[in-house]
């Protein structure tokens, strides 16, 4: 199964990953069009990036929630939205166990990562910070 990985140690919280991923899904820099987030915690007084990104489950609990079945796994393993399917009533959202889903402001529908379905690469991956590379793309792993 395909999947991205995140080191805490090397993220520097510059959100090129939201930036990026929201250009390549939506033509358009819109961190809330994002599939990615990157929230802040505050520890010992200093503020920390969180990358929270869609961990394609092997029990996706956003698919046992969906009422219209509009999420199934792809041939990669990544967990994709049936968009003419999804009703945006946003159970998955609520069901997502690290915060992964939110709904699309505009189209109303589930917004999560999907590895860049088409592409050869999540391109928040392959944009990281060379020099960091918080976010790694593990392809074929199982």
């Amino acid at each position: 199964m395909e999947r991205i990985t995140w080191d805490r140690t090397k993220c520097v919280g510059c959100r090129m990953c939201e930036a990026v991923c929201s250009f390549s899904h939506e033509g358009e820099f819109n961190p809330t069009k994002s599939r990615i987030k990157v929230s802040r915690t505050l520890r010992d007084g200093q503020l920390f990036p969180v990358a929270v990104f869609c961990l394609h489950c092997e029990q996706p609990f956003c698919q046992a929630a969906c009422p219209v079945n509009a999420i199934s796994r792809d041939a990669r393993g990544a967990m994709i939205v049936n968009t003419s399917k999804c009703i945006g009533c946003k159970l998955c959202e609520i069901a997502c166990p690290v915060g992964a889903i939110t709904v699309h402001p505009d189209k109303h529908v589930a917004l999560k990562c999907d590895l860049c379905a088409g592409l050869p690469e999540p391109q928040c991956a392959k944009h990281c910070f060379h020099r960091y590379a918080a976010l790694q793309y593990i392809k074929g792993e199982k």
